[in-house]
């Protein structure tokens, strides 16, 4: 596979952003351009960046087996946010990269090719894309997600209500704000879309992976379930990621 890095000047985060992509390389794309393949949207976690996916798991060996792209965009500590100091991290990942990938090489904006999955942090911000653009995903992976925040609302430290108050100003509101992934499952915007949802039980983050899946499986969604022993590691995502691209290369589409 090819591995490209793009910095860019981002209209959304009002700034020069990097963007990470696997690409077939020229002994691998064959007669097939990128416009007719499957793209992975591949999202970061909190501590990391574009290159974390790359670095910390196989992503490369998994997308070379199957001939998928897979973009990996940098999302700093945003929570997949707009409005953060005038800065759209949501709608830049969401919409002005497809829109601009599209543009730049012609990667497919239909649904059947495109998928969504997110590490910790990212499986908050690929459950909220997917959720809220159910018409551009054929699938969501959700690893260890921050699925249900009004869960964590009691652990919250001093230091983070002062570096999250986008999140943490919506306290009195968990129940019913879009912020929190749990509260867009809907079951009928969300037929069609599978949703995947993985997590180690050890993980402080498994009972909102629990509650998530129970809720989309209440509703009559597309879910599924895995959660097997581990904690918040890569040892398990590494795995996830594997499992998600694979499923995607066995999707057929006409």
């Amino acid at each position: 596979m090819a591995v490209m890095t793009l910095d860019f000047y981002s209209k959304e985060l009002k700034m020069s952003t990097l963007l990470t992509l696997l690409v077939p390389d020229s002994v691998r794309i064959g007669d097939l351009p990128v416009s007719q393949r499957k793209c992975l949207y591949l999202l970061h976690g909190l501590s990391d960046d574009a290159t974390a996916c790359l670095r910390l798991s196989k992503a490369e060996l998994y997308a070379n087996e199957t001939d998928v792209v897979v973009v990996m965009p940098s999302a700093g500590r945003s929570m997949y946010c707009d409005g953060i100091n005038g800065q759209n991290y949501f709608t830049h990942i969401a919409s002005e990269i497809p829109e601009y990938l599209e543009l730049l090489m012609g990667l497919s904006r239909k649904r059947e090719n495109n998928y969504i999955a997110g590490i910790s942090m990212g499986g908050m911000g690929a459950a909220r894309i997917a959720l809220t653009y159910p018409q551009h995903f054929t699938a969501v992976g959700l690893f260890s997600g921050l699925l249900d925040l009004k869960m964590m609302l009691p652990f919250v430290t001093e230091e983070q209500r002062q570096e999250f108050p986008f999140l943490l100003a919506s306290a009195n509101d968990m129940e019913s704000t879009l912020l929190n992934p749990i509260n867009l499952l809907d079951k009928d915007k969300h037929q069609g879309l599978k949703l995947i949802i993985r997590c180690g039980q050890q993980d402080d983050l498994y009972l909102m992976s629990q509650a998530f899946y129970a809720k989309a499986t209440m509703l009559g969604l597309d879910a599924t379930g895995l959660f097997e022993a581990g904690g918040h590691e890569w040892r398990l995502w590494d795995r996830f990621i594997e499992d998600f691209i694979m499923m995607m290369s066995n999707n057929k589409h006409e």
